[in-house]
């Protein structure tokens, strides 16, 4: 009896490969939260350090350059020397935005190498599918952001911006590219174009002197000298809003949090915040202080800023009015859904603010390292 069941077994049908479940990432185990990590150098360092803000466990990752500059783009660190050649370290958490859902991963952290070019990198901007990295010369490379993580580093293009602007947005499996006729002037429009680098005719709208962006729900914001340009994928393809700036937009680059549609950017005296689902720009003037930086909480109601004395305040958006001060003598500002992030470096401790409860301090987080440069992975 054994022997004729054993033979019907084997004599079945194969069974079918069983599908990956919804959200697999090879490589990756899924969490049920956001693996935020705080990623900080000393300036010079050659050790990046990833805090882990669940747990306030450290790693550490090699660095093969002396670090000047950290821009993040959720998932990858891209560090420069201040000069020609981009360290990318993946720092192995990210989260995956579906908008009506969201997946968060952890993998190990790790460099992928080095990229060096022809002149100084002006630029970083990952999103997506690419990662496009623009230098002094008004040039933009344009990487495979899928291929990095797989890791490995693959060139896609090479894009001559035809000015001293060096800034590509990658949006909707193209490139949204500031575009000049002038190679000693800033570029004068946003162009979109395929990842080969040709304009692809999806858009083409004004822009002066290109010089930020940010990615939120509602679509890409782009800074321009006088104006913030929205843009967005419809059914019909991409659509551009201008909103008039008073003044000169800074370019201190965008503060926000993550999966919102509000993001803020801050001038010596000004803040500018931006709501790229409503398109609309509201705008403050700060007195007695001089402003280094600024992000949205995105509540529609206030707008974080820190001086330059350190100090981190929050302001009523509709009077200007300040609502709470903090002085920390801080010199960075990172924003995640619930709180702030805020390095002090001589004294080797990141402050932890409760943006939503007076500026109250949450945690104190020692670091091993001065923390010069800071920026936040996985959120």
């Amino acid at each position: 009896m054994s022997l004729i069941l054993a033979l019907a077994a084997c004599g079945g049908p194969p069974e079918e490969p069983a599908e990956p479940p919804h959200g697999y990432v090879a490589g990756a185990s899924e969490a049920s939260e956001a693996q935020s990590a705080l990623a900080y150098t000393a300036r010079d360092s050659r050790q990046l350090h990833l805090l882990d803000l669940a747990t306030e466990q450290e790693k550490q990752v090699g660095l093969t350059i002396g670090a000047r500059e950290l821009t993040e783009d959720g998932r990858f660190v891209y560090v420069t020397d201040g000069d020609r050649t981009l360290e990318i370290v993946d720092a192995g958490v990210w989260t995956v935005d579906h908008t009506d859902h969201v997946h968060y991963y952890r993998a190990p952290e790790r460099t992928l190498g080095t990229v060096t070019f022809d002149q100084p990198v002006a630029t970083v901007a990952g999103f997506g599918a690419h990662t496009a990295v623009g230098t002094t010369d008004g040039r933009i490379r344009v990487l495979d952001r899928r291929q990095l993580e797989e890791g490995r580093i693959s060139e896609v293009s090479t894009i001559d911006s035809g000015s001293t602007t060096a800034l590509a947005v990658p949006y909707a499996e193209m490139l949204l590219v500031a575009v000049g006729d002038d190679r000693d002037k800033p570029a004068n429009r946003i162009v979109a174009m395929g990842p080969d680098g040709k304009p692809n005719g999806a858009l083409e709208t004004p822009c002066a002197a290109p010089r930020g962006w940010v990615a939120l729900r509602g679509g890409t914001v782009i800074a321009c000298e006088d104006a913030l340009v929205r843009i967005k994928q419809t059914d019909g393809g991409l659509t551009a809003q201008r909103l008039d700036a008073p003044g000169t937009v800074a370019d201190t680059g965008f503060g926000f949090r993550p999966r919102s549609n509000e993001a803020a950017v801050a001038g010596k005296d000004t803040v500018w915040s931006v709501n790229a689902a409503k398109v609309t720009l509201k705008h403050l003037t700060v007195k007695d202080r001089e402003l280094v930086t600024a992000a949205s909480p995105a509540d529609a109601a206030t707008v974080l800023a820190l001086d330059s004395a350190g100090t981190l305040a929050s302001y009523d958006l509709e009077s200007g009015r300040m609502l709470a001060e903090k002085p920390l003598k801080a010199t960075t500002l990172t924003l995640d859904i619930s709180r702030a992030y805020l390095a002090e470096p001589p004294a080797r401790v990141i402050h932890e603010i409760d943006y939503a409860d007076k500026l109250r301090t949450a945690r104190t987080l020692r670091a091993t390292e001065q923390p010069d440069l800071v920026v936040e992975v996985g959120r």
